[in-house]
Formats: C-alpha cells, structure tokens, sequence
C-alpha cells in the first residue's frame, strides 16, 4: 500500500517552482518534437527537427533561436540542439496532457487506438493543468497511455522501462508486447486488428532471413507480421510486469480483438 500511495502522490503534487511559464501552441509542439528526438540520445540535427516538424530549415532555425533565448533549449552555431531541464519539464507537461487525453478518448469514450492522436493533439493544447490533473485522478493514475508509453509526472520525470524491438527478438522467446512506437492511423489499426497491443504475451515462432517477415504465435494461434511492423512494437520478458503503483496491479489493457470476437 505504501507504494500505491506514494506513487499517486508523486503523480498529483504540484509542480515545483510555481505556475508554469505559458507558451504558444507552436512552441509546444517544437519542445515536444525535440523531446522526442532527444529522449533516447543528448542531440538532434536542425534537419531532424525540420523533417519531423514539416517546416522549412530557416523556419526551425528561427523557432529554435527563440526557444533557445528562452532558456528551453541548448544550440551554438552548426551544432545539435539539446534542452535544458527547463525545456524537458514543459515538454512533459503537454506530453502529460496529450497521453492522459488518449487514455481517456480510449477508455471512456470509445476511440480506436488508431484514432487517438490527431483528436489529443488538438486538445492538448487546450486544457489546464488543473484539468490535467483531474484526469488524472478519475482515471486512477494510469502509468501508461494506450499506446504502452509512460505517461510523466507532473513534475516532468518519466520513468524508463529496458525494452527492445519485436524484430530484434530471437526465435523460440515469449515476450510481451509493451508499447507501440507508431502515430501512423494506419499501423495502429493493422496491429489492434491483430490483436498486437500492449500486454499482450505472444512467442515468436519464426524469423524470415532478410527482413522477411516473422510468425509469432498466442497459443494456438499465429500470424505473420512484416519485419517494418515489428520493428515499431517494443516488448520485455513476460514476467517484467508494468505495475500501476496507484491502481494496485498490472494496468489494466483490453484483450486482443480475435479473443473479443471470441474466436
């Protein structure tokens, strides 16, 4: 229990240091982009940005030069771009709203997993942090969105999980799948269709050579997916539960579509 309750309490404190500076809607999604890029590493290209973003290089070589004055990020001249502390706590903040937004359009409102982003993405620019936090809450603290991503605290922190590729899998080792690394509409739907979302356990069972496809299996049943598509699901040994410290167990995801339609 002591768990569970520390774990709520860290996830509805108040943000350290006051009420949050405000930013436009474009500078959020610019540090929600260069969070992205930088997560896994320290730096990312202006070109990287600029791909990810859709703008031209001398659009994002401005915004980055605003930010940067602003003490959100880190960039000298022909350099990667890196953010400061600052910069990644108000990246988490709309990355906080945008996955407690998912989660909510797909546990309480009956949007698909491929429906998601695009109605989050425009509201998260919307609602409060006194929102936020209300969703938090009526949602029992959830660790993860949809998706399998975490979702951060509200003081920015996110917690790290040792996960890898589907497609990096061996042959003849269970896993189970944790999160999907894919906004693509299309993928979403092609995986839930299959039943590939987050928690579920399945075995792979055949890796062709050459980026061929694999054939996985769930007991009896097996299905072959590209290697592309396997290679955007993240898994971890089954028995590595992700345990939702407020709700007092495994987070609680839906079974796969073929077992829904009770084939």
């Amino acid at each position: 229990m002591t768990r569970q309750r520390s774990g709520a309490a860290s996830r509805s404190s108040g943000a350290a240091g006051g009420k949050p500076e405000p930013l436009s809607e474009s500078s959020e999604m610019y540090l929600q982009v260069i969070w992205r890029l930088t997560e896994r590493g320290c730096e990312a290209s202006v070109s990287d940005i600029a791909r990810a973003m859709g703008h031209s290089l001398s659009t994002v070589s401005e915004k980055i030069a605003k930010l940067t004055e602003r003490g959100f990020l880190r960039h000298e001249w022909r350099e990667g771009v890196s953010m400061t502390p600052r910069g990644r706590k108000a990246a988490c903040r709309t990355i906080r709203k945008r996955r407690l937004l998912e989660t909510f359009l797909f546990r309480k409102a009956g949007y698909g997993i491929h429906e998601l982003h695009e109605e989050a993405c425009r509201l998260e620019h919307l609602i409060s942090e006194r929102f936020a936090d209300a969703l938090d809450r009526m949602l029992g603290y959830p660790m993860h969105d949809p998706h399998g991503h975490p979702i951060p605290a509200r003081d920015g922190s996110v917690r790290k999980e040792p996960l890898e590729a589907l497609s990096a899998v061996e042959e003849g080792r269970t896993v189970r799948i944790a999160q999907l690394r894919s906004a693509d509409p299309e993928v979403l739907e092609y995986a839930a269709r299959l039943g590939l979302l987050p928690g579920k356990r399945c075995t792979v069972m055949q890796k062709a050579p050459f980026q061929g496809p694999l054939t996985i299996a769930d007991g009896s049943e097996r299905v072959a997916i590209a290697f592309e598509i396997a290679s955007i699901i993240d898994v971890q040994a089954p028995d590595e539960e992700r345990f939702d410290e407020a709700g007092g167990g495994s987070e609680p995801f839906p079974p796969p579509a073929w077992q829904s339609a009770g084939q």
